[in-house]
């Protein structure tokens, strides 16, 4: 028996004659179609619950964690200054000298004092400072315009929280560091810098023929040295509280402040070591404006030659880093030579990275440069070289919340 022919739709699906051996029924096709459309709508509700419990969780947790407060971003240092254009860049260190004189104008006049009471229009306050009404206006509109003093309204100045940093009554007033920076005895060493990247000679040789702490001591350089005395002490008004809150100063019989200027350390120091006695040692013309309390004795002397015997307290702020490696052994040593065996040596100094990257001892270290004949702020792996060389021993570092400070502790090797 012949098979029957099949013919094709035009979707090219093969069925079978109506009615032939090999196609289903009218009946059987319907059911099959029925039960097709039963299983989509089953799979589409499956599907459908299964988006909704995706998402379920999500929501839930969503406003779970909504009810909690926001964790807090991991510890790390501050952003950045947003970047600038290259040449944005290089205009605004070509022009900073214009700020940095503008400022040192401010604290030579006392403009900030003479604010102290409030606002003056800019004719007043040059009746006040005796200065030129025009001039000053001009350089007062560049020092608010970069944050220096507020102008409430045109021609009318303030104070502001940075200015009051200049006045000379101020619990923290840097009024004497920012005369000192911008006085004679920083600009022009700072004008021959070229000079001294050229020659290595600091800039002061360049500038004063001899080197700074000498010119220093010339009768005619009174007035600077006097400035230079009043910076250290400015400086140590934010810095004294800090280093004498983060060390444990109680524990000492006998304080020696080596080259302490006025005093001002060493009186917030022994503020915290009530059983200890105390000695301011510096150049004796130094230590004789220092107004101090009877439990801190002045010494006068030099310590390149000898520091006061028996201390086991020997503290330096700022002092190591204005002389070369050979100065500072010799500092050093003599230190080493009169502490008592048991004793320890702190030295309150920015430690310079040995890492590359902005860090504010770069700056000082070119102020160094600049005004020394050697002097540099160096890394710890400098300190312990030069510990050693005098015989002594690196304890440790301890750098200080301000970013700068760091206390740079030794004992007898």
């Amino acid at each position: 028996m012949a098979k029957k022919k099949s013919a094709r739709g035009k979707g090219g699906k093969k069925f079978a004659r109506k009615g032939g051996k090999t196609g289903a029924s009218k009946s059987a096709r319907k059911a099959e179609r029925k039960a097709r459309a039963k299983a989509g709508r089953k799979n589409f509700i499956v599907k459908k619950n299964a988006k909704k419990a995706a998402k379920r969780p999500a929501i839930k947790a969503g406003k779970k964690a909504a009810s909690k407060p926001a964790a807090k971003a991991p510890a790390g240092p501050p952003p950045g200054p947003p970047e600038m254009p290259p040449e944005a860049l290089i205009m605004q260190t070509m022009f900073g000298f214009m700020m940095t004189k503008g400022l040192g104008v401010a604290a030579s006049l006392g403009i900030a004092d003479a604010l102290k009471g409030g606002p003056l229009y800019y004719t007043d306050l040059a009746s006040v400072l005796g200065a030129d009404q025009r001039a000053l206006h001009r350089v007062m509109r560049m020092l608010a315009g970069h944050g220096i003093f507020a102008e409430p309204k045109a021609g009318t100045f303030a104070n502001n929280p940075v200015s009051d940093l200049l006045r000379a009554d101020h619990p923290q007033s840097m009024v004497g560091m920012a005369k000192m920076i911008c006085g004679e005895s920083h600009w022009q060493p700072w004008g021959r810098l070229e000079h001294t990247v050229r020659t290595g000679k600091s800039g002061a040789f360049h500038a004063f023929g001899e080197e700074i702490f000498t010119w220093f001591q010339k009768p005619e350089n009174k007035d600077e040295w006097d400035v230079f005395n009043d910076a250290m002490t400015s400086m140590s008004m934010g810095q004294a509280p800090l280093i004498a809150e983060s060390y444990d100063f109680s524990r000492f019989s006998k304080i020696v402040d080596v080259g302490g200027g006025h005093g001002l350390l060493l009186k917030h120091i022994m503020a915290k070591a009530p059983n200890a006695t105390g000695v301011l040692f510096d150049m004796p013309d130094v230590v004789a404006g220092a107004d101090l309390p009877e439990y801190i004795e002045r010494q006068g002397g030099d310590f390149f030659e000898r520091v006061p015997d028996g201390g086991d307290c020997y503290v330096m702020k700022a002092i190591i880093h204005d002389w070369s490696d050979d100065h500072c052994r010799k500092i050093l040593s003599n230190i080493a030579r009169a502490m008592n065996p048991d004793g320890r040596v702190l030295l309150f100094e920015t430690v310079m990275p040995e890492e590359p990257g902005p860090h504010p001892s770069k700056f000082a270290d070119v102020n160094m440069l600049a005004m020394t004949d050697g002097g540099c702020e160096r890394t710890p792996t400098e300190f312990r070289k030069l510990f050693e060389s005098a015989g002594l021993q690196l304890v440790g570092i301890t750098p200080l919340p301000d970013g700068w400070t760091n206390i740079i502790e030794a004992r007898r090797a």
